[in-house]
């Protein structure tokens, strides 16, 4: 993953995942901005997100709520989704829901970024993201430490780049 963080150029936390969508050419369509007679549509299909493609998988979009109290729900959904397309997911495919999750918290909130927090520091504040991602994301930190490796070789990059100016998914934090 941080490799196409790499390739995209894409190093600013709050990770924005409304540019990474747009670097892979994914369409963002935010509940907010469909009629009322869409957005009762989409949300019979998703109280959350849900991603859509073309029969030739030449267009797809990601259609989301980003009202009100789902902000951090929007953001992670949003990057759940991506990683089904990323991770070119098939209605069959086992654990597709635990790596799209897994997908998409390590994208929000990289183990080695959440290394580098200082003492007392919220994660989930620092990251943008629910209590319960950013525990989440500390626990598994955590194993890292223990294992010994609190990063890999390819976490070098992000760790050297990371710009902390805020992201969000469309823009605000």
């Amino acid at each position: 993953m941080v490799t196409l963080l790499q390739e995209l150029g894409i190093n600013r936390y709050p990770m924005s995942v409304q540019d990474l969508a747009e670097g892979l050419g994914i369409e963002l369509v935010k509940y907010s901005s469909l009629s009322v007679e869409e957005r009762a549509l989409a949300k019979a299909a998703s109280d959350d997100a849900f991603h859509v493609r073309t029969a030739d998988f030449y267009e797809t979009r990601i259609v989301l709520d980003d009202r009100g109290a789902y902000y951090f729900r929007s953001r992670f959904s949003g990057a759940h989704e991506i990683g089904h397309i990323w991770l070119e997911h098939r209605e069959s495919t086992a654990d597709r829901e635990a790596e799209a999750d897994y997908f998409a918290g390590y994208l929000l909130v990289p183990h080695p970024l959440v290394l580098t927090a200082s003492a007392g520091e919220s994660v989930s504040d620092l990251f943008g993201v629910s209590g319960q991602c950013a525990d989440y994301a500390q626990d598994q930190a955590r194993v890292r430490l223990r294992e010994g490796t609190p990063r890999r070789p390819h976490e070098k990059w992000l760790l050297d780049n990371v710009v902390w100016e805020g992201g969000g998914l469309v823009g605000r934090l």
